[in-house]
């Protein structure tokens, strides 16, 4: 999936102030994101509640928030059929966060989705994750938690460290990749820039996406150097930042629809539920509910 360039540079698009998308040409990329989410959602409800390989079993768990970051971003969108607003916000930093996500979230789904079938690899990759995780509560969760719970914590990541020190599969890693490893450094095995391009995309396309959407993630200097008067920056409908929504709409289409392929290809049955923006979820929009779940709105 080599998604290619999307936007010009930040001068080209700056010496266009009208913007280069039209209000319509905007429309129909919100429509074809709208779709692509419909399916999503759709597609991960059809795939609920199967027995699985552990690292399959886990980037179902991963596609279902790639789907909730989804679904917040087309509530958010200007003129999104999702939800009734008296103004519309046309900025980045209203859907930023959740392209993001949807982008790191895509790597994270496919590492696993992919990941090697025999039980042995699977431990590993599985034990890696559950590593990060109990280490990443132990350094930010002490504001909150007691200092019994936090005990716990260190106990269960002393377990899963045996565990990994057991796996032919993790001892045959390269030794410092294991150190950092077992420091809780990374979730994943493979390192980031092998998976990027084993699922086709280009790297200089998710430098720059990632980078840009983190700007607009973050009060940085993108989001206030160049802002003018009811134009860039202020939230206003303006051809600046309708070109830069249109650019992360066109991207997230093409990430969510990659991984809404990947999730058919494991689950072939799922493809029935795949309708466009017609097809059935819920919750959701009155147009997308089951029929059954449609009866129950209409009596509220």
């Amino acid at each position: 999936m080599m998604l290619g360039r999307f936007m010009q540079n930040e001068k080209d698009a700056a010496d266009h102030a009208s913007g280069t998308l039209s209000r319509d040409d905007y429309r129909e990329r919100l429509r074809k994101f709208d779709a692509v989410v419909c399916e999503a959602i759709a597609v991960s409800q059809a795939a609920a509640q199967r027995l699985e390989m552990p690292a399959v079993g886990y980037s179902t768990h991963v596609f279902t928030r790639i789907c909730a970051h989804a679904r917040a971003m087309m509530c958010a969108l200007p003129i999104s059929r999702w939800v009734r607003k008296d103004f519309e916000t046309w900025d980045v930093s209203s859907v930023a966060a959740h392209a993001r996500s949807i982008l790191e979230g895509y790597l994270l789904f496919r590492y696993l989705a992919d990941a090697p079938s025999d039980i042995d690899t699977q431990r590993a990759f599985i034990n890696v994750m559950h590593l990060y995780d109990c280490l990443k509560r132990i350094k930010i969760l002490p504001h909150i938690l007691p200092s019994e719970e936090i005990d716990g914590l260190k106990g269960q990541a002393d377990e899963i460290i045996s565990r990994l020190n057991e796996i032919p599969y993790f001892l045959a890693l390269d030794a410092k990749l294991k150190k950092d490893l077992l420091a809780g450094k990374f979730i994943m095995i493979t390192p980031q820039k092998e998976v990027i391009e084993a699922v086709g995309l280009d790297q200089a396309d998710y430098d720059f996406f990632w980078n840009y959407l983190s700007q607009y993630t973050h009060v940085l200097s993108f989001t206030f150097y160049r802002m003018e008067p009811n134009g860039r920056g202020t939230g206003l409908e303006n051809g600046f930042d309708r070109d830069a929504l249109g650019m992360v709409l066109e991207f997230c289409t093409a990430i969510l629809g990659a991984a809404v392929d990947k999730m058919v290809e494991m689950f072939p049955d799922t493809e029935a539920v795949r309708r466009g923006s017609d097809s059935k979820f819920s919750p959701g929009p009155s147009r997308n509910l089951p029929r059954s779940k449609k009866r129950a709105f209409n009596r509220r």
